[in-house]
């Protein structure tokens, strides 16, 4: 169910652009190679250039604290869509702003074995997108992912979530 949902997905995503489908199953092709050297999944994370939310989930997967841990485990995959091809999935500029905390929106990831199996979504039990997570309860929800498909102990989890509390301006884990 969840990889036809995924394939719908990135259908509407890339309707009208089939460069950019191209473009980004060939950058998950060898993301998938590049996995299976290294016993790693493959996380896929779309992306929205104007979304802040997105900038939020790059600059966290990308920094000098927490990009060496999500290496340990994972090729990342980005794939940015621009402002236009959101709007032609989201309608409008306010449709995409609204998005940012509904819930289908972006960023959207998930995460491939080295098959290129789906092993998770950025959906929680609910069905709702985490994406980027802006409450304690995604926050966790996420580390469960992450958890569950990483080699990460669970100190360095900590580290992760609390980076993410860091920029929602909540309370560290790491204090309790």
């Amino acid at each position: 169910m969840r990889k036809y949902l995924l394939l719908l997905i990135t259908f509407f995503i890339f309707q009208f652009s089939s460069d950019a489908q191209l473009k980004a199953s060939k950058l998950i092709d060898n993301a998938l190679i590049k996995a299976k050297e290294e016993s790693k999944y493959v996380f896929v994370n779309y992306r929205v250039e104007s979304c802040e939310l997105s900038k939020k989930l790059e600059h966290q997967m990308t920094n000098e604290t927490c990009k060496p841990l999500y290496n340990t485990s994972y090729i990342v995959v980005d794939i940015v869509l621009t402002e236009e091809k959101a709007k032609t999935y989201f309608g409008s500029r306010n449709d995409m702003a609204e998005t940012n905390s509904k819930v289908k929106g972006f960023p959207f990831w998930y995460i491939l074995d080295n098959d290129g199996n789906f092993i998770e979504m950025s959906y929680d039990a609910n069905g709702n997108n985490i994406g980027y997570p802006t409450t304690k309860k995604k926050v966790d929800e996420f580390i469960k992912i992450v958890g569950k498909t990483s080699k990460l102990t669970k100190s360095k989890l900590n580290i992760l979530a609390n980076t993410l509390h860091e920029q929602n301006n909540e309370q560290l884990l790491s204090g309790k």
